[in-house]
């Protein structure tokens, strides 16, 4: 008896409301939200306009794009916490637009460490995909050129001292699909 008069009066009490609910706006909120859409709309309808009266040719002619990558001289597998083991590999990499000056591009990367001098099944040490969004917080530079630097863990890899080693990278352009490539010989 007392269990049924315990769930009677918890079925008369009202009940909350769930939190998956979105707020209701008031309508002056409502209001400000769609002039702000209205603003944008009609910003968004300027630069099209603008975009039709340039012509085609134009506009492409306009646009840089890449012709080459390259890797830099200071490419390297180096020892990033003074331990005496090296455990990051670091590569510099630049993107040549068609006038022969480095720009930040978008796209992807796959890097590859090889030993050509191990047996062929051995020879590829370890490889990496970088994505767009990670490959653009890399963009770098110094006072004479700008770069990609990207640093790459090789702790999990074992490099003999003074052996050569081979870097490979291609850099998928995702403005036009084009792949290029690039590769170079390293000392740790």
């Amino acid at each position: 008896m007392l269990l049924l008069s315990g769930c009677e009066e918890a079925a008369k009490k009202p009940q909350s409301q769930t939190l998956d609910k979105e707020p209701v706006l008031s309508e002056s909120e409502i209001e400000r939200q769609n002039a702000s859409l209205r603003a944008e709309n009609q910003k968004l309808k300027e630069q099209l306009e603008n975009l039709m009266g340039i012509n085609k040719p134009a506009r492409t002619e306009a646009v840089s794009t890449i012709l080459s990558i390259e890797l830099t001289d200071r490419c390297g597998i180096y020892d990033k916490d003074d331990d005496g083991k090296e455990e990051t590999l670091v590569v510099y990499l630049r993107t040549i637009d068609d006038m022969g000056d480095c720009i930040k591009a978008p796209g992807a990367v796959k890097i590859e460490l090889w030993d050509l001098d191990a047996r062929p099944e051995d020879a590829l040490l370890k490889s990496w995909e970088i994505d767009p969004p990670q490959l653009r917080k890399n963009w770098s530079g110094s006072l004479l050129t700008s770069y990609y630097k990207l640093k790459l863990d090789t702790s999990t890899i074992t490099v003999k001292a003074k052996h050569e080693l081979t870097i490979r990278v291609e850099f998928i352009d995702y403005m036009t699909g084009k792949i290029l490539k690039a590769q170079q010989v390293c000392e740790p």
